[in-house]
């Protein structure tokens, strides 16, 4: 696998490479089809102990996007772990697939919506001096048609609790999200 490394405030040296590059080598059988693989190694300040460092990887396999990010003191270490994390998604990935496909079983089964009453400015009660928040960063990205059971597979491999998608049943831009149960949830907008 050929991945893209890149150090903010850590220094990629020779030795880390040829870390990550063996570690990356062991997760050859396991992804099919690497169509993109990069590793960001961040170096993170702490006002309290020690500093560290925060290591995220993203793989792009096909339709699927595999992330993890992990922390530690030491670089070498973060990797490690990342590594480790994303090693458990792709297996965990691996055995939901062999799972829905083997006879007898019931994919993901979603509930009919119910249409919900729509809130109003009067129903909220903010007042005029309440600061919601800053905005601190925007992600652009392409929406891919997929059915929900796809954009739920999707949200679990990105370690999300939410997922936006282009719900090919509807032709409509929609949200995938978990529950506080357990259960996932479907949000459609609706025109008008």
């Amino acid at each position: 696998m050929d991945i893209q490394v890149r150090g903010n405030g850590v220094a990629i040296d020779a030795t880390l490479r040829d870390f990550v590059d063996r570690r990356a080598a062991k997760l050859d059988h396991l992804v099919g089809r690497v169509t993109d693989a990069k590793l960001e190694l961040r170096g993170l300040h702490n006002r309290v102990g020690p500093d560290t460092t925060a290591a995220q990887i993203t793989i792009r396999s096909g339709r699927d996007v595999l992330r993890a990010e992990e922390r530690a003191s030491d670089p070498s270490q973060a990797v490690d772990q990342v590594f480790d994390k994303l090693e458990r998604q792709i297996r965990r990935v691996h055995d939901k697939r062999t799972r829905r496909r083997a006879p007898g079983q019931e994919s993901i089964r979603v509930a009919p919506v119910e249409p919900e009453l729509p809130i109003s400015a009067d129903d909220v009660d903010l007042e005029e001096d309440e600061r919601v928040g800053d905005l601190v960063r925007t992600k652009r990205f392409d929406l891919k048609p997929m059915d929900v059971a796809e954009a739920i597979e999707q949200m679990e491999l990105l370690g999300h609790d939410f997922f936006l998608f282009h719900y090919a049943d509807e032709d409509i831009p929609s949200v995938v999200y978990r529950r506080r149960d357990g259960a996932y949830g479907l949000l459609i907008p609706s025109g008008g």
